[in-house]
């Protein structure tokens, strides 16, 4: 099952020399994450543009989908995989 958050809230993201997130915090909670996948989107550049790098995450508790918003610079959450 899968939970899409919605609003996709803000988290705080720890990252490594590589700019690879190490851990993540949401919600009073610290999680230590590895990186398990990577891609980046980029459309509507013509009106409303989104400029994202999305980050598939896996901790102790959760599988998370995480992105950084590269027009405004914060990471968000977006999913949580059970």
């Amino acid at each position: 099952m899968t939970r899409l958050l919605r609003g996709h809230p803000r988290i705080d993201v720890e990252l490594d020399a590589d700019d690879q997130p190490t851990a993540i915090r949401w919600n009073g909670r610290r999680e230590l994450v590895e990186v398990c996948g990577r891609w980046r989107v980029e459309e509507a550049w013509w009106r409303d543009p989104i400029a994202r790098d999305y980050v598939k995450v896996v901790g102790e508790r959760w599988l998370a989908l995480v992105y950084r918003d590269r027009i405004r610079g914060t990471w968000h959450l977006e999913r949580l995989y059970d």
